[in-house]
């Protein structure tokens, strides 16, 4: 038992009104991209149109990472420690979520 088309569209058009009243603003699916996630498409595309070309943002990354200092590298290779040990114990069979 399939709904038909003009059904859904009233449901789509119903749903639209409600969003518009409660101030949000519906997003437009993005394209498909092999580069990004879904997600990754509403959160970095403004950053990735700022980003003209590769080698603004290579050099945007080699600069932050210069800035970040000795701390972040030393907590970053202290953490593979306790990721290594899961990996280990559970034959490889592991994921940091």
């Amino acid at each position: 038992a399939a709904v038909d088309r003009s059904t859904v569209s009233r449901w789509a058009s119903r749903l639209r009104d409600e969003i518009r009243k409660l101030g949000w603003t519906a997003l437009k699916h993005p394209p498909y991209s092999p580069d990004l996630a879904p997600c990754d498409y509403h959160l970095f595309g403004k950053l990735k149109e700022s980003l003209q070309d590769d080698d603004s943002l290579v050099n945007a990354a080699k600069l932050w990472l210069r800035r970040a200092g000795p701390d972040f590298y030393r907590a970053g290779i202290q953490a593979l420690v306790p990721r290594w040990r899961k990996a280990v114990e559970r034959d490889g069979d592991y994921v940091e979520k």
